[in-house]
C-alpha cells in the first residue's frame, strides 16, 4: 500500500522557511549485515521538482526510496519538509509506491480508497483516488477485491491511492514498469502537474526517455553513492 510522508515543522526564521519546502538527506548510512548499502548520502530535493533515480540494479536506488519512507533503520537525518520520516507530521507528508505494491486482499478498491481518506485525515482524499481510478481504467473494477486482479492493475490501484492523497513528496520504485501507454500517459502526466504546482517526486527508473518526458534532473546511485542532483 503507498505508505504517507509531508509536514511543516516550524522553527522560525529563514531556515524554517526553506525546510518547509524542501527535502534534505544528511549523512544518510543504510547497513544490511554490517555492509553499507548506502554511504553517507547528502542530497537536497527543492520544491516542484521531478528527480529520476538512475543506476544498475543492486546499486541502493530502492533502499534509498525505503529509508526515506521510514521503512529502513539508518543513521544520519533525512527531513520531509522540516519533518522526520516516522513521525506523524513526516508520515503525512509522502506516499510511497513499491515496485511490487502492498494491498489489502480483505478490502475492496472502493474501500482502500476510503482507508486512505482516513489515514491522511483528508476527507476530499476518498473523490479523489476514485477519480484517479477511472483515469487509470478501473473504475469498473472499484467492488472487487485486488487479489483478482494483474499485477499491472495492482500498480495501477496503488498509484491511484497515492496520487488521491496528494502528497509533498511521491516515491515511486520503477513506477512505469507494468503500465501499458494509456497509463503511462497518465502518471507521466500527473507527475507533470505535481512538479509545476510545486510538489516532489522521487522515482527510480532505468528508461532514458524519462529525463525529457518528465523535465526530470537526474541522481546516479552506484555503489551505495549518490551523485549531487543534476539537470
Amino acid at each position: 500500500m503507498s505508505q504517507p510522508m509531508t509536514s511543516n515543522e516550524s522553527q522560525g526564521g529563514a531556515a524554517a522557511g526553506a525546510e518547509a519546502g524542501t527535502v534534505t538527506l544528511e549523512g544518510v548510512r543504510v547497513r544490511f549485515g554490517g555492509e553499507a548499502v548506502l554511504d553517507e548520502v547528502d542530497l537536497t530535493l527543492p520544491a516542484g521538482v521531478t528527480v529520476l533515480l538512475r543506476g544498475p540494479n543492486g546499486a541502493g536506488k530502492s533502499t534509498l526510496l525505503r529509508a526515506m519512507a521510514g521503512l529502513l533503520p539508518f543513521d544520519g537525518d533525512i527531513k520531509l519538509f522540516g519533518a522526520r520520516p516516522r513521525t506523524l507530521q513526516g508520515r503525512a507528508a509522502f506516499a510511497f509506491v513499491a515496485d511490487v505494491p502492498v494491498l489489502f486482499e480483505d478490502l475492496t478498491v472502493r474501500e482502500h480508497a476510503t482507508f486512505m481518506s482516513r489515514a491522511y485525515d483528508r476527507p476530499d482524499a476518498e473523490d479523489a483516488v476514485l477519480t484517479w481510478l477511472e483515469r487509470f481504467e478501473l473504475g469498473d473494477r472499484l467492488d472487487e477485491f485486488p487479489g483478482t486482479h494483474s499485477r499491472g492493475m495492482r500498480h495501477k490501484t496503488a498509484l491511484s491511492l497515492a496520487l488521491g492523497v496528494d502528497p509533498g513528496l511521491l516515491l515511486l520504485d520503477e513506477p512505469f514498469n507494468t503500465l501499458d501507454a494509456d497509463a503511462r500517459k497518465t502518471l507521466q502526466d500527473a507527475l507533470l502537474a505535481r512538479a509545476a504546482g510545486g510538489a516532489i517526486n522521487l522515482l527510480s527508473a532505468h528508461e532514458q526517455s524519462l529525463e525529457s518526458d518528465l523535465d526530470a534532473r537526474v541522481v546516479e546511485v552506484r555503489g551505495g553513492h549518490v551523485s549531487p542532483l543534476r539537470g
